[in-house]
């Protein structure tokens, strides 16, 4: 009996290793430095993701098919705490965003909501493919829709990374670009650049830790 007992507990701890990671990835705007931690699992069939930056962590939930289906966001320092959950084509957005209580729902457009998208994009996105998908910016929860456009693939370090530029669809598409880089074999997010701010605002850079 113990011995069933003991293949048993392994038998959950490998299924756990297997189905649980963690990444770190270096964050870089300036003199500004941090790790960003990612830990994804999954159970009961959904795709479980939470980062964690200092005290802003989020917590996704996708489908199978990397599509998010909820977010919840959480920021100490700004006093934010939300939840956004996409139900039958509506998005409902609940919580205290900069200590203040906040309420909104937007409507779907029908395209997949990706709301990490290095994560989201990095497998869904096919070679030279190009999609639109919808994401909700965190500092002020708007809903945009947003195009992801295959580019090159250029092998680093015996990878091969496919940059896939992202941006705003049509009049706002020249406010906001960044790249991602993605590894084609596994759809690991591997790298970011992008300005996030007004004109003179450093670029970021995120990297995956080897």
């Amino acid at each position: 009996m113990k011995k069933l007992i003991i293949i048993f507990t392994l038998t959950l701890l490998s299924f756990y290793q297997v189905h649980s990671q963690t990444i770190e990835y270096k964050y870089s705007c300036g003199d500004s430095k941090a790790t960003i931690i990612w830990n994804k699992s999954r159970e009961n069939n959904l795709i479980y993701l939470k980062t964690t930056q200092g005290n802003e962590i989020n917590k996704y939930v996708m489908t199978p098919d990397y599509h998010t289906i909820s977010w919840e966001y959480s920021n100490q320092d700004k006093n934010t705490n939300i939840r956004v959950v996409l139900k039958n084509g509506t998005y409902k957005i609940d919580g205290i965003l900069k200590s203040k209580s906040y309420s909104k729902t937007y409507s779907s457009n029908g395209v997949p909501w990706f709301q990490n998208i290095g994560f989201n994009i990095g497998h869904s996105i096919k070679e030279k493919s190009t999609f639109k998908f919808e994401c909700i910016r965190p500092d002020n929860l708007k809903l945009y829709e947003m195009q992801a456009d295959g580019k090159e693939v250029v092998v680093h370090n015996g990878i091969r990374e496919q940059r896939i530029n992202v941006h705003l669809t049509g009049l706002l598409a020249k406010f906001f670009g960044c790249d991602y880089y993605i590894d084609l074999s596994s759809g690991q997010f591997i790298q970011y650049k992008g300005v996030q701010g007004a004109p003179g605002t450093p670029e970021t850079i995120i990297t995956i830790k080897k």
